[in-house]
């Protein structure tokens, strides 16, 4: 599993760890709360740019109101044989019977990596040269219900990042990097908006999760980089019997051309194409399509399978040729309670494989 700095922090930022909150389920007024909740997982590393370690990852789930679902706090760190460390903290709360959404986290740490340059003929040559990137994340949001399911909202990101690099090791012109973005900082604010009709906060059967934000990134805001980021995601569910789901998402991601390349689109930082090293393939543009079916077996344990394509390139009218990507995963239950699993897969790409461990879904 190879991560970034950016990717690593903002992923941790996000309390649910890849999740977003789903609508709970009416309960009685008097009915009992459910007990606090706490799931972990060590997770292996072990890959040539980073070196072999362990990361940590926990949540802790915990009622408000039987009107609004969990809130939830998630921490995590990892620790590398190459002095590649990151930690990060989230927090989740939902108010006022799940009116109100509010997020806030943040990250930071130091990593040892491969560049493979900017755009998907750079990513095929499968080159890359040593970089270290030390680096921080913050990420908050608020969201306000304005129509069952809808929610609009605000969200703010900032990001520093510091990156070395030897030059004498470039074997390509393309992969030298502008002196501004080797020390920099991000600074963006902008719209956010959220469709969540799903019926279960982290094993959903059935409805849809979408979700759209547009960030400007400015100067008065503290960045040294003036652009627009868009991103758009719509996850659908559909229950094919009571023990398997058809999942299926959509992933659209645009960047200006003043974006400084660790804030590029690219395929590893939200699971929108398992089985691609993060990072090898990054542009302005990028989208993707993936279809998973999940399948519970026996006891906690179920399996999953999953397939997808999709592509990085200048702009969305220059995509080309499609990168496939397909895998399997095995499934633990660690929470009965709010269904949370733990999970781990396998994917391959093509001319290239990836483990994955992590809590929740992929999507």
């Amino acid at each position: 599993m190879r991560v970034t700095v950016l990717a690593f922090c903002l992923a941790l930022a996000s309390p649910a760890l890849a999740q977003e909150v789903a609508p709970a389920a009416e309960a009685p007024a008097d009915k009992p709360a459910k007990p606090f909740s706490f799931v972990a997982m060590p997770i292996p590393v072990s890959n040539p740019a980073i070196g072999n370690g362990l990361a940590v990852a926990a949540l802790g789930l915990y009622t408000h109101d039987q009107a609004s679902p969990p809130w939830v706090t998630a921490v995590g760190g990892m620790y590398s044989d190459t002095h590649s460390w990151a930690v990060g903290l989230g927090q989740q709360a939902n108010l006022r019977k799940d009116a109100v959404r509010l997020t806030l986290g943040g990250g930071g740490g130091d990593f040892h990596l491969d560049f493979y340059g900017v755009g998907a003929g750079a990513g095929a040559r499968n080159r890359a040269i040593p970089i270290d990137q030390k680096g921080g994340g913050l990420l908050a949001e608020a969201l306000f219900r304005v129509h069952p399911h809808t929610y609009v909202g605000v969200r703010y990101r900032g990001i520093a990042v510091k990156t070395t690099l030897d030059l004498s090791e470039i074997p390509f012109p393309d992969l030298q990097l502008p002196e501004l973005e080797l020390d920099s900082a991000s600074s963006a604010l902008g719209l956010v908006a959220e469709y969540d009709s799903r019926d279960s906060q982290f094993g959903p059967r059935k409805g849809s999760y979408a979700t759209a934000q547009w960030l400007v990134a400015a100067e008065a805001l503290g960045s040294d980089f003036d652009y627009g980021r868009f991103e758009l995601a719509a996850n659908t569910y559909h229950a094919l019997s009571d023990k398997s789901v058809v999942a299926a998402r959509l992933a659209l991601c645009d960047t200006g051309d003043g974006a400084p390349f660790y804030d590029l689109c690219m395929f590893g930082q939200n699971n929108d194409l398992r089985g691609y090293d993060p990072g090898r393939y990054r542009d302005h543009t990028l989208a993707s399509v993936q279809v998973e079916y999940r399948r519970d077996l026996f006891w906690r344990f179920g399996a999953v399978a999953f397939a997808g394509v999709g592509g990085v390139a200048p702009s969305f009218d220059k995509l080309g040729k499609l990168l496939p990507a397909a895998g399997v995963g095995l499934r633990f239950k660690a929470s009965k309670a709010h269904a949370v699993n733990a999970s781990v897969d396998f994917a391959f790409g093509e001319d290239s494989q990836a483990f994955y461990f992590y809590i929740g879904e992929a999507f």
